[in-house]
């Protein structure tokens, strides 16, 4: 560009000359080379302003775009932001913010054999605000063998019990596949081992700035959703069109997706690079139960929907934090049965997202030793090495910092994003020069990187479903093989499916549930149940054997819900949300946070109010139950007497407690539970038999 520029000068230079000598004597030859040289060099001259000012404008558009994400970064932590809303109402809870029917727009499409449904949302990942696709993502993990950029495989299936292959008939195999359900949800390892066929994973979105700027590339795979474009340009023009109007893709296939400036070489020329991101999941080998989840109180959504705590947590809306069992000396949760919000440095979670790599995926390597400091694991106190090629929040240096610290966040304020180095060239390079005096030499050194971040979605438990053919139906290699032929899954021979494939993956038999309860919701793709031929041409009453997230009705058991939703919101960073929160603990619980008012409610601050431990029996889930003691009631325990309390409705019941004072103890800290519910000494769902004050 810049030569084309200097040879059109040239040349209109040289016509002046031309132009000259029609009117004047001839130039010299000596004369006309040193009014070229003359000319050549305010060309020269020209270039360099010219390159001088496009440098700067391409630098200052380059900074342009940090000031945004300095911004954003200030303004919030990485974490959803936003889902597609289609309702509005009187007041601003009526309408959605990260949960709409359900929380992150999660749904089913148990038809699949391997796909979790996940609607669109607008996301930030270290200050980078993004609008994702419609995200029906596959279980897929990064591969165990390769670096090569984005190689993927299937996550693998858990196998099922022996003791129910080793029925000798369907319904046999069904009672026992049963017991393994109901050993699950209730966390009973001596009713059934369920451990080895119920595993984790966790499901997260990852982001990062790519380097092929000019080439369309898709996200991720899918099995039902794809970028509706050839084109990175195509794209935006797509987003601000649908942003103008208002309107939007029927297939929800419209992202928006970023494109920046992320260097400028010496000539002057902008590097451009691509946002990308995609939806994968990983196996979870941290030790995690279903006693670790805590209901998130999203108080909006629960007045929108008129839902107590208790039946909020038994919805598709809820969304839960995960224990922190921090190995700093604390005690997990899920030992206590007493799952307490308090600080922490580094969580469960940190371990979960610890075991995610990055772009160079499984087998990736890399230490981080920028700016002469090189990097170890928080969670140990000795010199053990970072592997910053996994997704990490902190970082522990050995070397204190201006502010005498050795430990840090990877974001300046933001605690929910996870960060992972690669060297894969696909990730675009960032770069910075480092200069200062050593022994009164001026040493400069160039520290450059590949980065992408990312944040948990949810964890989805596999279960043995997914292995389960107690019919033997032929699996189809063609997706499209079982409807061939007009066949639509009717119990007749002649329409039932053919077999089964990865999108008609009905093999679970329907007495496996309780018929009545087999419902879906508007986004969910699979059929209730379904005929499918077996290979001796009989038809088998049969329904979708793919990820729900609560199951049916199981005979004896009830729905087990089966994908917690964990991701965090982008507004958990900021100011005023957590003071919004605070007022909102201290408003639903104003017992317990009376040291917060500047002038205390009206109550008697003589009661004592107190929690029991959380149950150790499911179902129902995980929870508590709290109830007060009056003053006149203490009196009582102190006397040795016994008094008989009625405690809060948790997931839709309650407790007759008879209470004693706790000989052990010469305090009211903790009182002892001698009946409960009219003589029973164990609650139903199996409380602990000791009490707790609240402080």
């Amino acid at each position: 560009m810049l030569a084309l520029h200097s040879l059109v000068l040239l040349g209109a230079a040289l016509g002046v000359i031309s132009a000259a000598d029609t009117t004047h004597a001839p130039l010299s030859a000596a004369d006309t080379i040193r009014e070229t040289q003359k000319l050549l060099t305010e060309l020269n001259q020209l270039k360099s302003t010219f390159k001088k000012t496009m440098t700067g404008l391409a630098r200052q558009t380059m900074l342009q775009q940090l000031f945004v994400e300095e911004r954003v970064r200030s303004e919030g932590s990485s974490g959803v932001k936003q889902i597609r809303n289609t309702e509005g109402g009187t007041r601003p809870y009526h309408s959605a913010t990260f949960t709409a029917d359900t929380a992150g727009s999660i749904h089913e499409h148990a038809d699949n054999d391997r796909t979790g449904g996940l609607g669109e949302m607008v996301v930030v990942l270290n200050g980078v605000e993004f609008k994702t696709r419609h995200n029906d993502y596959k279980l897929k993990m990064p591969s165990t063998k390769s670096k090569s950029y984005n190689e993927i495989e299937d996550i693998p299936f858990p196998d099922v019990p022996p003791s129910v292959l080793h029925k000798s008939t369907v319904p046999e195999q069904i009672a026992e596949m049963q017991e393994y359900f109901k050993a699950f949800h209730t966390q009973d390892t001596k009713h059934r081992d369920y451990r080895p066929y119920f595993k984790p994973v966790m499901c997260y979105i990852e982001g990062g700035w790519t380097s092929d700027a000019e080439n369309f590339t898709e996200p991720f795979q899918s099995d039902r959703h794809s970028l509706d474009t050839n084109s990175w340009e195509n794209l935006q023009d797509k987003i601000r069109f649908t942003a103008a109007s208002g309107g939007k893709s029927f297939s929800e296939n419209f992202a928006y997706l970023p494109t920046t400036i992320v260097n400028v070489t010496e000539d002057g020329e902008p590097v451009y690079a691509q946002w990308n991101y995609r939806v994968l999941c990983n196996p979870i080998t941290t030790e995690l139960s279903l006693k670790d989840f805590k209901p998130v109180n999203d108080i909006a959504v629960r007045i929108a929907n008129n839902l107590t705590m208790s039946e909020y947590a038994m919805e598709k809306l809820a969304r839960f934090s995960i224990s922190v069992n921090d190995g700093f000396g604390y005690v997990s949760e899920s030992q206590t049965g007493v799952f307490k919000d308090r600080r922490f440095l580094h969580g469960k979670m940190d371990d979960i997202m610890f075991e995610i790599p990055g772009k160079d995926n499984h087998p990736g390597y890399l230490e981080d030793n920028n700016f002469e400091r090189l990097k170890h694991r928080v969670e140990f106190k000795n010199h053990t090495i970072l592997n910053v090629a996994r997704y990490h929040r902190h970082y522990r240096s050995f070397q204190s910092d201006a502010s005498g610290l050795i430990i840090r966040n990877r974001g300046y304020s933001d605690t929910s994003m996870y960060v992972a180095g690669t060297q894969n060239p696909q990730i675009a390079k960032v770069n910075v020069k480092d200069c200062k005096n050593v022994n009164r030499k001026h040493v400069c050194t160039i520290y450059e990187g590949r980065y992408t971040y990312a944040i948990p979605i949810e964890v989805v438990w596999l279960t043995p479903l997914s292995k389960w053919n107690p019919y033997s139906l032929q699996l189809a290699s063609e997706a499209s093989i079982p409807a061939a032929h007009h066949r639509n899954g009717a119990f007749n021979a002649n329409s039932a499916y053919n077999g089964t494939s990865s999108k008609y993956f009905y093999q679970t038999p329907a007495e496996f549930y309780t018929s009545g309860d087999l419902v879906r919701h508007s986004t969910d793709t699979s059929k209730t149940i379904v005929g499918v031929l077996d290979q001796h041409g009989q038809v088998r009453n049969v329904v979708g054997s793919g990820l729900r997230i609560f199951t049916p009705d199981i005979p004896g058991v009830g729905p087990v819900r089966l994908r917690y939703p964990v991701f965090p919101v982008h507004q958990d960073g900021n100011t005023v949300w957590k003071n919004l929160m605070a007022l909102q603990d201290i408003t639903l619980n104003s017992r317990a946070w009376h040291r917060m008012f500047e002038t205390p409610p009206e109550m008697d601050i003589a009661d004592l109010h107190y929690h029991m431990m959380r149950n150790t029996q499911h179902p129902p889930a995980g929870h508590i139950h709290h109830f007060n003691v009056t003053r006149a009631q203490t009196e009582v325990l102190q006397s040795g007497g016994n008094v008989t309390v009625v405690t809060s409705t948790d997931l839709g019941h309650n407790h007759t407690l008879v209470l004693i004072k706790d000989d052990q103890r010469n305090d009211n800290l903790r009182v002892q539970i001698v009946e409960c519910d009219g003589g029973r000494k164990w609650c139903a769902h199996t409380h602990p038999a000791w009490a707790y004050m609240e402080p």
